[in-house]
Order: C-alpha cells, then sequence, then structure tokens
C-alpha cells in the first residue's frame, strides 16, 4: 500500500489553510501523524511545510517537490480543473503497477489508519470492484442550487415525507480515493470504475474546507 497526499503552499478560502493552528498542530500535522509508519508520499511546493516536516517527529514521510507543470497549471485562472489528478498519474508511474494506491487529503484532519485499512479490506474483498471512495451518507431533504433558483433532489411539495424513508444521500468526502495503480494508469481516474463507497462516521467526515469547518473542527477536537 501506497499513501499519496498533496500540501501546497498558499490557500484561497482559507489563507495558509494547511498551516492553520488546530488544537497546538499545523493542520497538515494531524492526519500525517496518524499515517506516520506507513507508505506515505507527500506532493508539495511548500518549502515551509518541508521545514515543519524536518523539525516534526515524523520520520517515514516521503517528500516529493512538486513538478513546475503542476504549479503552472494551479496558477493558470484559465483552467478550471485541478492539477492533483494529473499529480496522481505520475506518482503512479513510478511504483509497482500492482500497488494499492491511496489519495488522501490532509483537509480530513480526523481520518483514521483503521478506516483506510477496513475500506482497503473491502475493495479486495469485491472481485469486480476497482476503487473505493469515502463518503458521508444522509438521509435528509435536498435541494440543488443552480443559479438563482433551487430545485427540490428527493423532496416533496404535494406531502410531507418521513426522512427515515428516504433513500440514502451519498456526499462526497476527499478523506480517500483507493485503487490499485493499475487501474488508475488505464482508466486515467483516481475512481476507476466499478467503484465501491465507503461511509465515514460524522468525527471522519470532517473536512476543512472554510472558516466555519475550521472553527467545527477546532471545538471537536478540544472536547476529543
Amino acid at each position: 500500500m501506497k499513501i499519496f497526499t498533496i500540501i501546497k503552499e498558499h490557500s484561497e478560502r482559507i489563507p495558509d489553510k494547511n498551516f492553520v493552528d488546530l488544537n497546538g498542530y499545523p493542520l497538515w500535522w494531524h492526519l500525517l501523524s496518524e499515517l506516520e509508519g506507513l507508505d506515505v508520499t507527500v506532493n508539495t511546493d511548500s518549502k515551509k511545510f518541508i521545514k515543519q516536516l524536518r523539525s516534526s517527529k515524523l520520520k517515514s514521510i516521503k517528500v516529493f517537490e512538486r513538478l513546475q507543470k503542476h504549479i503552472d497549471w494551479e496558477n493558470n485562472e484559465n483552467i478550471d480543473s485541478s492539477p492533483v489528478e494529473d499529480m496522481l498519474f505520475e506518482f503512479c508511474k513510478t511504483i509497482d503497477r500492482s500497488e494499492m494506491v491511496v489519495l488522501t487529503h490532509v483537509t480530513s484532519p480526523f481520518l483514521k489508519k483503521q478506516t483506510i485499512l477496513d475500506a482497503i479490506d473491502l475493495l479486495q474483498k469485491d472481485p469486480k470492484a476497482k476503487s473505493i471512495h469515502s463518503i458521508h451518507e444522509v438521509q435528509d431533504f435536498v435541494w440543488l442550487k443552480q443559479a438563482t433558483e433551487a430545485k427540490p433532489v428527493n423532496f416533496c411539495r404535494d406531502r410531507v415525507q418521513r426522512t427515515q424513508d428516504l433513500s440514502s444521500i451519498f456526499v462526497s468526502k476527499g478523506a480517500f480515493f483507493i485503487s490499485k495503480a493499475e487501474d488508475i494508469l488505464n482508466q486515467r481516474n483516481r475512481l476507476p470504475e466499478p467503484l465501491l463507497f465507503f461511509p465515514l462516521d460524522h468525527m471522519q467526515a470532517i473536512e476543512i474546507d472554510n472558516f466555519e469547518d475550521l472553527k467545527f473542527a477546532r471545538i471537536f477536537g478540544d472536547e476529543r
């Protein structure tokens, strides 16, 4: 098993997000400390991260300095996609194609090592599946906002429904995307098909995307 993640120097919604303090440690530290001892590679453009990592007690984390093409891609305002998937492809080319690859993100600070192992076990037990992805499963009423309108996904205007009768909604979470390197490269996709979904509990589903997420994570972390 190979674990691959990315850490960039600058962020937009939360300035320097990967380095903000979360209960006494920078955000990036929480997941990487949980994964200490595993085969983890971090793709980064951040000298700040490299310096902090060297002064930490984490010794099994490998660093791959980001390729210039990916830095240029990310800084190009005319491109509306992230280079993360291409970074993953480049990483997969450097390892044995039979390796199980876990793409994860340090913005999921409460993800547990055992959860990743459980997800891999579930994937390996399915003879057809090629990948498995972390989700948060909810049973609630959902509306989809498009421009200035909101359209119901599972909300009925003509009657009052019971939430327990609703079909589950799977909310995609960036905690992990898991597949063999061979399947990732063959399908040129971080989630080769057929794919499975792995529900996370509320704690592990916490993802730091904005200041509200960070505030909640700090409160939650204090109470753990």
